[in-house]
């Protein structure tokens, strides 16, 4: 384009386009050939649509390694087929509820997958009015309802599990579940906690993080505290047991061992 419209004498001739680039498969050409289900190839979940039928009409994300079956083994087969025999009735009654128009979330049933094994997934589903259709997002469940399970065996054995925090490296066991990571920082909060077997302050515990009191933000500690729960939540289907005194600190209050 010519930016000088002026035409003035010894003017500097403009600019010339600069000639097209190869990009060789990257940038912009690549990004526009990034197809959709390149991405949703990505996904831990798994986002299905269901016709009033009960059909499946798409499947995106983890179908495979979730269900056991390709998208294409499942698109046109009613959806009830796959869900465990047993599940069904209140699987049916949830599909009722959500027809009528109720977003439901956090539903869960079992699946039989490819292989027979049973895969636990919850759901979270709503019905979409204008193009008649049911849209969900399904996740595997499964390892954290065996953790649950494993661990009410447990207790009603009447076996007294103990939680082991390890330092080398970090990791925190829960009883008779597999080993969690941790950071440093979070070890460090829990071998606070774990030597002392009482309510431990917030004082101390910001000390042994080696910070001092006065100019340390306290939410830090309660968002630490909180991703702490979540991650032993999530991993081990289990609640970290650390309890929140008010105004004082934090208590762990079930056996635990701790290791170098």
């Amino acid at each position: 384009m010519n930016l000088n419209n002026h035409g003035e004498s010894g003017a500097k001739a403009p600019l010339a386009d600069p000639p097209p680039m190869d990009t060789g498969g990257s940038g912009t050409a690549a990004r526009a050939s990034l197809r959709r289900p390149d991405i949703a190839d990505l996904l831990l979940d798994v986002i299905c649509i269901v016709d009033p039928q009960g059909c499946f009409v798409s499947i995106e994300g983890a179908c495979e390694s979730m269900f056991g079956y390709r998208p294409e083994e499942m698109i046109g087969r009613p959806m009830i087929k796959f869900v465990y025999e047993g599940d069904r009735p209140r699987t049916l009654q949830a599909v009722e509820r959500i027809m009528a128009g109720y977003l439901q979330r956090h539903f869960e049933n079992r699946y039989v997958r490819k292989d027979g094994r049973l895969v636990h997934i919850m759901w979270s589903a709503r019905w979409s009015p204008e193009h008649g259709v049911r849209v969900a997002v399904a996740r595997d469940v499964t390892h954290r309802r065996l953790s649950e399970a494993m661990a009410e065996s447990l207790a009603s054995a009447g076996v007294a599990g103990r939680w082991t925090l390890h330092g080398s490296p970090p990791r925190l066991v829960p009883p008779g579940l597999s080993a969690i990571a941790l950071s440093t920082q979070d070890h460090t909060v829990l071998r606070a906690l774990a030597n002392a077997g009482t309510c431990v302050r917030r004082r101390d515990i910001v000390q042994a993080l080696g910070q001092d009191y006065l100019q340390y933000d306290q939410r830090r500690l309660d968002t630490q505290m909180r991703r702490l729960r979540r991650k032993v939540q999530q991993q081990s289907g289990v609640s970290l047991p650390v309890a929140t005194m008010r105004g004082i600190g934090y208590r762990f209050y079930e056996p635990i061992d701790v290791f170098p």
